[in-house]
């Protein structure tokens, strides 16, 4: 009666194009790779029954599956920083735009069956992204930061699988060039 997917760590590759309107104020276009392996198949049944050749009783199960998730968002950002010409600036920011995702099950255990899904689809979602973090000046336009980060989507439907929302979080840290 319910089924969702439980996925490992991944990794995650930004570039974003932005602008600075004012020192604590800031617009930019962002998009990247997100990639997270596929980690489990997680089935609620409602009543006994049989699926794919198996008897189960009414419960939830964790099969082991196969397969990722490829997410590829286009949006645009309103970062907000602290004023000042402090060399440490923390901010804020979020934004809204698409995302290209597709999602892989290549199969999955059921009992002692291992089952081939052969399942790839993908869709565009509308979406929306968070993020605080701190940059810290290393010499004129050049920054280390550090930043946690939300993608999420609204009610997305990859396929036939619709999903009450979807989430990826992420820590990233890099440098960054101002000019």
């Amino acid at each position: 009666s319910a089924e969702n997917f439980t996925f490992e760590p991944g990794f995650r590759f930004d570039v974003e194009f932005g602008y600075n309107i004012y020192d604590w104020l800031g617009v930019s276009l962002q998009s990247g790779v997100i990639y997270n392996a596929l980690d489990q198949y997680n089935l609620s049944v409602a009543t006994a029954g049989t699926i794919y050749g198996q008897t189960f009783a009414a419960g939830s199960y964790q099969l082991p599956a196969d397969g990722e998730l490829l997410q590829v968002p286009i949006q645009i950002d309103g970062i907000l920083r602290w004023p000042g010409k402090t060399p440490f600036k923390p901010f804020i920011g979020g934004g809204v735009g698409a995302i290209w995702q597709q999602l892989d099950v290549n199969n999955f255990t059921l009992g002692p069956s291992n089952i081939q899904a052969n399942y790839c689809r993908s869709a565009f979602q509308f979406g929306y992204n968070a993020q605080i973090g701190a940059n810290y000046t290393v010499a004129p336009g050049v920054d280390f930061y550090g930043v946690f980060k939300l993608l999420g989507a609204f009610t997305p439907r990859i396929g036939n699988y619709d999903f009450e929302n979807s989430y990826n979080f992420a820590l990233e840290a890099g440098i960054q060039s101002r000019f």
